[in-house]
């Protein structure tokens, strides 16, 4: 139970080092086993879109916590990438650090200047109560063209990422550490009192801000923002979430600026009664009226979770609004197995 409440806690980032940050799975219910997303590549038949071959594809499978097991990437049908990911908690995670220091006690002097900066968290951290989050290559290539279908490097992680928690079982910090046992990032958490996540830095391996986000909430109206920071602390994107009564979600608005933190665009997106995109419109950094808009199709599983998202431009003729047949609709498909 403990394990199910600290990874919903966490919000990964996409940080330089990579999308393996990002551990969960998406949030579905029931809980999906597999989830494979395609992104299609429509084909125009006299004035009719039809949805055409997938140009890209992303396998993922989830544990019983969501939390993400293997993730395969494909361009069309050819893999590209395959990541697989393992976890350790308490006592398997600090075993792991006692593996490690014997494993570079074989290669190494293990003096002040031959220890690796995980030899250092492990060091500072063998009190604390963390977990550990092992990243794989499973690719064809093993990641390297030199190392193809080398299986001892294939069992070697190529990221182990490193998370602290507070008494209440939250993340607080989780450090990235690549195949050397350097650190990559380090990712800061914060929560208010009531155990909401407020804000999440991402720090490089000197302690320089790569990004910061922050999260927050008012009741009363029933609105959340996320503000995301650059290098220098200048605001780059903002999302404002409106919610209904019933907690689904009414509008979204995002914002995106430049490194003077003028906008450069802004899109407003009206939702369905069940939280799901209806109606996009976009606009032109701080113009008045809408550049173009969007209207979103759906279908549904037996779940009530879509399985086909088609995305479709509008012109806008005499106040009548009808779909751009000259534009290629974007269609996303999704296919889901469940526990």
């Amino acid at each position: 139970m403990k394990a199910q409440i600290i990874f919903a806690a966490a919000l990964a980032l996409a940080a330089p080092a990579g999308a393996e940050t990002d551990l969960k799975c998406e949030p579905l219910k029931p809980g999906a086993r597999t989830i494979k997303v395609s992104r299609m590549q429509p084909l125009r038949r006299e004035k009719a879109w039809l949805e055409g071959s997938p140009k890209s594809v992303v396998l993922t499978a989830c544990d019983t916590r969501g939390m993400k097991t293997e993730e395969s990437e494909y361009d069309g049908k050819s893999l590209r990438i395959k990541t697989a990911y393992g976890y350790k908690e308490a006592d398997e995670a600090r075993a792991l650090c006692v593996t490690l220091k014997s494993d570079a006690k074989l290669t190494t002097t293990f003096s002040g200047e031959a220890r690796s900066s995980l030899d250092d968290f492990c060091r500072r951290s063998r009190k604390k109560d963390f977990g550990v989050a092992l990243v794989y290559d499973r690719s064809p290539s093993g990641g390297d063209p030199l190392q193809a279908g080398d299986k001892e490097s294939q069992r070697r992680p190529i990221r182990q990422i490193f998370r602290l928690y507070n008494t209440k079982g939250f993340v607080t910090e989780e450090l990235a550490f690549d195949p050397g046992m350097n650190l990559e990032t380090r990712t800061i958490y914060a929560y208010d009192k009531a155990n909401n996540l407020t804000e999440t830095s991402v720090l490089d391996f000197e302690d320089r801000q790569l990004s910061r986000e922050t999260l927050t909430r008012d009741k009363r109206t029933a609105v959340r923002t996320r503000s995301t920071y650059g290098e220098s602390n200048e605001l780059r994107k903002k999302t404002v979430y409106e919610d209904r009564e019933d907690g689904t979600l009414r509008r979204e608005t995002r914002s995106a600026y430049d490194s003077g933190e003028q906008a450069i665009s802004r899109s407003e997106i009206y939702c369905d009664g069940k939280g799901r995109y209806q109606k996009e419109l976009v606009y032109d950094a701080d113009a008045p009226e809408p550049a173009r808009e969007f209207a979103y199709e759906y279908l549904l599983d037996g779940k009530g979770n879509w399985t086909q998202e088609r995305k479709a431009r509008l012109i806008i003729y005499n106040g009548n609004r009808i779909a751009d047949t000259q534009y290629a609709p974007e269609i996303t498909k999704r296919e889901i197995q469940y526990y």
